[in-house]
């Protein structure tokens, strides 16, 4: 059980750390966009970039979700088979990404002009349909990577891959005076030179060709996960889409910085989750005490995720200053519900493992639910709340998915988390993380800006304390076994 848990937690600190690397240099480019594009360039480019991995995931058709559970099936059984059934995934995708840019391009008005008003194709959308034709390939080839829990490969890649999208980003941008074609630019010429390298990498670890059974088996799993897979970018593409029709490009770059802020979360859950569900199967399979385990280790990193989110929701307006423009000063007031919305979602990927033990059926229902449910909230409460309508809707339509979500798995493979007790400090993080919207003008008018970071600094620093102090016995019991 202790190496099962030395595993994950090795792991996830190699992804999260390449994650968190990757999109800290992403990061840097916030200032870059809102000194060097105008908010209506940002809001399009914003909209774009929401767009393509609503796309590449509708390409891919999830088929990359299934690579770690067949990978555990035929590894030892039958490696030839899961050799013909990776080549057969693989060159299917490339089939699909293709089929899938013929259409978008036959139906290009139609989009441009009901689904993406003020958004141009040329350049614009002729360069994100290159990185949706190149860049599930190379997802795919990452999850073999991660499925075979070579992290540090994994993490590598990934890192290299991010750096040159950012490196040719500002280039573009400050030596050749590109603006937001600059960024679509750089996004597409890095897939393209990341896909060359996955067809070169795996062509060693497949079987090229489209073989009838094992697409069978990998589309039985993994088209009831296509839904699951794209809600969350139905979701996160429909508040931008509906913040430009009912008010401009520039209020869709406001709730795009103050919605990148708050997903910093995500960045960690999606790390954390690039081991957890490797790991999940594994224990699943071959550990028989296997619940009370993965019980544990999810309340542990469902408060981590709740003492990050208050982080990130506390210290933003002081980063905002720092980092752009006034005009974008008021993106702070997103955050708070879009993190938490995703520390939501970080507990939905702790049990969400459950549906893809074959039994994705569910799975449609749930997802197709919850999109329909934010972008109904969204049109509710955008045209009275404008961005702090669509942070709200994010995080009450996230809530509503993970609770229908939860129910749906429990009933498939009953595991007794701590469900009282995460709930209580979910609302009670989420109440400290609000704080900054009722006390931020008020500090800010009354003292000074490095008084106010310092406080607020003082008091993360008090809380993080008290909630080591809490759970002071299992924290170091467990750094005791480990250094053992």
């Amino acid at each position: 059980m202790l190496g099962a848990k030395k595993n994950l937690a090795k792991n996830s600190l190699i992804y999260a750390i390449f994650t968190i690397l990757q999109k800290g240099f992403a990061f840097f480019l916030i200032p870059l966009y809102t000194t060097q594009l105008s908010t209506e360039e940002y809001g399009m480019l914003g909209i774009i970039m929401a767009a393509i991995p609503f796309f590449v995931l509708l390409a891919g058709l999830s088929i990359r979700g299934s690579t770690a559970y067949y990978y555990y099936e035929y590894k030892d059984k039958d490696p030839a088979y899961l050799r013909t059934l990776w080549g057969t995934s693989f060159t299917f995708i490339l089939v699909s990404s293709g089929i899938l840019i013929i259409l978008l391009w036959a139906s290009k008005a139609f989009l441009m002009q009901h689904i993406f008003p003020n958004v141009a194709f040329f350049p614009y959308m002729f360069l994100a349909l290159i990185s949706v034709f190149t860049q599930p390939a190379y997802f795919y080839y990452q999850s073999i990577l991660k499925a075979k829990q070579q992290a540090k490969a994994a993490g590598f890649l990934d890192f290299l891959y991010f750096v040159l999208i950012v490196g040719l980003t500002i280039v573009l941008i400050l030596g050749f005076n590109f603006k937001a074609e600059g960024a679509l630019l750089a996004l597409a010429f890095s897939n393209i030179v990341f896909f060359l390298y996955t067809v070169y990498r795996i062509s060693g670890e497949i079987d090229f060709g489209i073989r009838k059974e094992p697409l069978q088996i990998v589309l039985k799993y993994s088209l009831p996960i296509v839904p699951h897979n794209l809600s969350s970018w139905a979701m996160n593409l429909s508040d931008r889409l509906i913040l430009n029709s009912l008010a401009t490009l520039s209020v869709v770059a406001i709730f795009d910085i103050g919605a990148q802020l708050g997903k910093l979360i995500n960045i960690v859950t999606l790390g954390v989750n690039s081991a957890y569900s490797p790991w999940f199967f594994e224990q699943v399979k071959t550990n028989t005490n296997h619940k009370q385990l993965i019980v544990d280790v999810t309340g542990k990193i469902v408060l981590a995720y709740i003492v990050f989110g208050i982080g990130i929701s506390w210290f933003s307006p002081e980063f905002l200053v720092l980092i752009s423009k006034t005009d974008y000063h008021s993106a702070y007031t997103v955050v708070p519900f879009v993190a938490f919305a995703f520390v939501a979602n970080g507990f939905y990927y702790s049990f969400s493992n459950v549906f893809f033990l074959e039994k994705t059926k569910h799975l449609p229902l749930i997802t197709i639910s919850g999109a329909a449910i934010n972008i109904a909230f969204n049109f509710a409460l955008i045209p009275s709340y404008g961005i702090i309508g669509a942070a709200m809707a994010c995080l009450i339509s996230k809530i509503v998915f993970v609770v229908i979500a939860y129910i749906f798995s429990q009933r498939l493979v009953y595991i007794p988390y701590k469900t009282k007790q995460i709930t209580v400090q979910f609302l009670f993080g989420l109440a400290i993380a609000l704080a900054p919207l009722w006390l931020q003008d008020f500090l800010m008018a009354r003292i000074s800006f490095y008084l106010t970071l310092a406080i607020k600094a003082m008091l993360f620093l008090i809380l993080c304390a008290a909630l080591f102090w809490s759970s002071r016995r299992m924290v170091l019991d467990y750094l005791y076994r480990r250094l053992r």
